[in-house]
């Protein structure tokens, strides 16, 4: 029995793309194509950043009551020597909410995929300074907009179709 599985596990042969292990590898691949993958992504981490983002206004441009409270008087960033309050907390809430509802829009369309993606990264390292203690969820959200800048848009996206498929592609 151990002969039989080292001569299984150790033939070259059934671990390259000819053996049953590539074959399985391939049907796997075939049913979950990377620009899929990609679109999965990009929805994934969109979708909480959304959702924080609309929560944050009243109205078209105008920012709810307990946004600018939350700046001003409960958010802190946690750095050595700290907690310190926000700088200009109003106008914080006001970019954070604007960028809240922007960079997932472009996420989900596809739209400078890569560069929307860097901004909710940044924004997740401000949220880990900021929560400290949510960093499972925050470094969740950290794999995948690195993710996504790493493999871009994939197929699925404007990005593809505006900038040429070789440019977003990824990993296809």
């Amino acid at each position: 029995m151990l002969t039989s599985l080292q001569k299984l596990f150790g033939n070259p042969v059934t671990l390259g793309k000819t053996g049953w292990l590539g074959r399985i590898d391939g049907l796997i691949a075939a049913w979950a194509p990377a620009s899929l993958a990609q679109l999965v992504l990009r929805f994934g981490l969109a979708v909480p950043f959304w959702r924080s983002g609309m929560s944050k206004w009243d109205g078209f441009l105008q920012l709810n009551d307990v946004a600018i409270l939350l700046f001003t008087s409960e958010f802190k960033l946690h750095l050595p020597g700290g907690p310190y309050d926000f700088p200009a907390p109003a106008v914080m809430a006001f970019v954070v909410a604007c960028a809240e509802v922007m960079l997932p829009t472009l996420l989900v369309v596809g739209l400078a995929t890569r560069l929307a993606a860097f901004g909710v990264l940044a924004m997740t390292i401000v949220i880990q300074l900021t929560v400290p203690d949510g960093w499972p969820i925050h470094l969740t959200w950290a794999a995948m907009a690195l993710g996504v800048i790493t493999w871009g848009s994939g197929r699925l996206a404007f990005d593809s179709w505006i900038v040429g498929r070789n440019f977003s592609r990824g990993g296809e």
